[in-house]
């Protein structure tokens, strides 16, 4: 298994060969757990995404491209792991209720929101450069939550449009933050 390509790899997975996932892993979770570790600057908390990263390619094997880049889905699938815990970390600061005390200290509150915001600040920049169509569609896709269906009804485009928004919104941020 360690002789194929990723290309190959990715194929055997997506059939579901447990053994050809094992050599996917082995081959990429290093760089995949620096990547977030050099976001995240805590080896624990990067440990457990790369390894939820690798959970996801797992479970979305059935939707996986050979003929796509694996380094830069995974890039994408642990970029968007870390903002997810930088956003819920963000989440956490902000509440201040009884029910849920912050076991985090001060330091590393600002630590978390300097990084939060250097993150979003950087992705902001990036989704403003947009062309405004795109920059549209991205916004509604990953603020809003909004599905490819509901963009391309709320905009009158077609579904394969803001698919290809997104493609290229996401090639915009994956060249601009790498």
């Amino acid at each position: 298994m360690k002789t194929l390509s990723d290309n190959e790899l990715v194929i055997a997975v997506k059939g579901g060969d447990t053994r050809a996932f094992d050599a996917l892993f082995m081959r990429w979770y290093p760089q995949v757990k620096r990547f977030i570790l050099s976001i995240i600057k805590d080896p624990a908390i990067s440990e457990d995404l790369a390894q939820t990263v690798f959970i996801k390619v797992w479970n979305a094997r059935g939707m996986l491209s050979p003929e796509k880049s694996l380094r830069n889905y995974l890039l994408v699938l642990s970029r968007n792991a870390v903002l997810d815990v930088l956003r819920s970390k963000q989440y956490l600061l902000r509440k201040d209720t009884p029910e849920a005390p912050l076991e985090i200290s001060s330091s590393e509150q600002s630590n978390y929101r300097a990084e939060y915001m250097e993150t979003y600040s950087s992705i902001m920049k990036i989704v403003s450069a947009m062309p405004p169509q795109r920059q549209a569609v991205f916004k509604m896709s990953r603020f809003q939550s909004k599905s490819a269906r509901e963009i391309a009804d709320s905009l009158g485009l077609s579904v394969r449009t803001v698919e290809k928004h997104l493609e290229l919104a996401m090639k915009d941020l994956r060249r601009s933050l790498n």
